[in-house]
């Protein structure tokens, strides 16, 4: 036999079992397509937030290691943040 999924919960036995016979499928085809239908309906995670979270881990350490830059907008380039208009260093 292939591989297998043990569903315990019995009211969702009973829903799979009345929505494969509803669609004159396999309670397997059922669940599947189902579960595919959902899967298209949900956005996939936010980058985003990812995205969010790092910096704000980033302004934290920013705040604790150079307090004087506090408000300032993070810039990608290291060299703003560690380096004077002459070349040394803050």
């Amino acid at each position: 036999m292939g591989v297998q999924l043990n569903i315990k919960d019995e009211e969702t036995v009973r829903l799979a079992r009345e929505l494969a016979a509803e669609m004159g499928e396999s309670v397997t085809q059922a669940v599947r397509i189902a579960l595919q239908e959902r899967r298209a309906r949900t956005p996939p995670p936010r980058r985003r937030a990812r995205v969010e979270e790092t910096m704000a881990v980033v302004r934290g350490l920013q705040d604790h290691w150079k307090p004087e830059l506090r408000d300032q907008e993070l810039s990608l380039t290291h060299g703003d943040l560690l380096y004077n208009e002459d070349g040394s260093f803050k």
